[in-house]
């Protein structure tokens, strides 16, 4: 099967990228594609904790990240740089992720047979 990597860079509430890319995933998870997540730039504060759409039309994707284990999505893969440059830290992140020097992101993207990109 050939795995399919979302890589996440919008901020987390400024539009439904978020909640599209997490829809995305999961139904590939569901249908037994190897998924993984990544998040570069403001993507990375789509991961931290505390958040609240301003919004009433968005939905809170906190539930959701908590979920990715049921779909057996576990390689989710945050770039370091990107996280510190923005005043956070791993601490600051709802789930558990992988932190990734910028050096190793493009590894990363060539060990996956898809990308999409939100």
């Amino acid at each position: 099967m050939r795995s399919t990597l979302f890589i996440n860079t919008k901020g987390p509430h400024s539009s439904q990228a978020t909640r599209e890319s997490l829809d995305a995933a999961l139904a590939s998870a569901a249908f037994g594609v190897p998924v993984g997540l990544l998040f570069l730039e403001d993507g990375v504060f789509q991961l931290k904790q505390g958040q609240q759409p301003s919004t009433a039309d968005l939905k809170r994707t906190a539930p959701i990240f908590q979920s990715l284990g049921l779909y057996e999505i576990s390689d989710v893969y945050v770039c370091e740089e990107d996280l510190h440059s923005r005043g956070l830290c791993q601490e600051d992140l709802l789930i558990d992720v992988t932190l990734l020097p910028a050096s190793q992101i493009a590894p990363l993207l060539a060990s996956y047979d898809n990308l999409l990109s939100f």
